[in-house]
């Protein structure tokens, strides 16, 4: 629900009713797989005399999601940030949302037209020579968590987060996805192309390989050429895992968006 819910806030809840939930509120409910969701109403109408509502996070590119009466547990009233209060079904605050709603199918579309020339654009040697020049000060790269079992890698430049990645054993929390694996990479969009990403990985490698790791195993979406790429040039390569293909094929029929298991060999000299 980025930008306007944000990691930290608290919400208020309050029960509503089928008829006062209104295109534009922010509605808490149960999905299939029992998480709680707060998304944006886009749409409502009425099916087989049940009311449907139409929802989507605010910075989501995808289509709505159908939500029903019964699987609503309130209409979020309020959100608390930083000891303030911001009621965001008010007044100004109301309009605003609204206003949000109305223009998000463009914005939708200016992200994704801007999200494929980016990579383009990011990899112009002009582009790294020029932002190598722009971005003053150390890129530093810091464990955030020490337990054995998994780690949360960032990479700060004066104190912000530009980058971020994990790498976890799932063995025992989750046998189908046996082994270690790497999942979470991110790296914010003014600092790509410029090896944030390339060092993170590499990092996590080496984390694993000194704990007698043999091999590690991640999940990256088919049509990302730049991290499919990036993670090729670590060695990494394509295997079936045919309970986890089961499960990724189901997931593209939704999103229409493929993700791949990629692994990587460690040997320690």
């Amino acid at each position: 629900m980025f930008p306007f819910i944000r990691d930290g806030d608290i919400l208020e809840i309050t029960p509503v009713n089928g008829e006062e939930i209104r295109s534009g509120d922010v509605i808490f409910y149960r999905v299939k797989d029992k998480h709680m969701v707060a998304h944006r109403v886009i749409k409502k109408f009425t099916q087989n005399d049940k009311s449907v509502f139409v929802t989507k996070g605010d910075s989501n590119m995808r289509k709505g999601e159908k939500v029903y009466l019964e699987q609503i547990l309130g209409r979020v009233k309020a959100i608390e940030r930083s000891k303030r209060k911001i009621r965001i079904n008010e007044g100004l605050n109301r309009l605003i949302f609204i206003f949000y709603v109305r223009i998000s199918p463009f914005l939708t579309k200016v992200r994704r037209i801007g999200g494929r020339l980016l990579p383009h654009i990011q990899s112009l040697k002009i582009y790294r020579n020029l932002a190598k020049r722009l971005i003053r000060g150390e890129i530093l790269y810091q464990w955030e968590s020490s337990e054995d079992s998994g780690k949360c890698l960032l990479a700060k430049r004066n104190d912000e987060i530009i980058g971020r990645t994990t790498i976890n054993n799932f063995s025992k929390t989750n046998p189908q996805y046996h082994g270690w694996w790497i999942f979470g990479m991110w790296v914010n969009w003014r600092y790509r192309e410029l090896g944030v990403g390339s060092r993170l990985t590499e990092m996590l490698c080496e984390f694993a390989a000194k704990r007698g790791v043999s091999e590690v195993k991640l999940l990256v979406f088919k049509d990302n050429r730049p991290a499919v790429n990036l993670y090729r040039k670590w060695d990494f390569y394509q295997i079936s895992i045919p309970q986890i293909d089961e499960k990724l094929r189901e997931e593209a029929k939704k999103t229409r968006r493929q993700r791949i298991i990629m692994k990587k060999d460690l040997r320690i000299s």
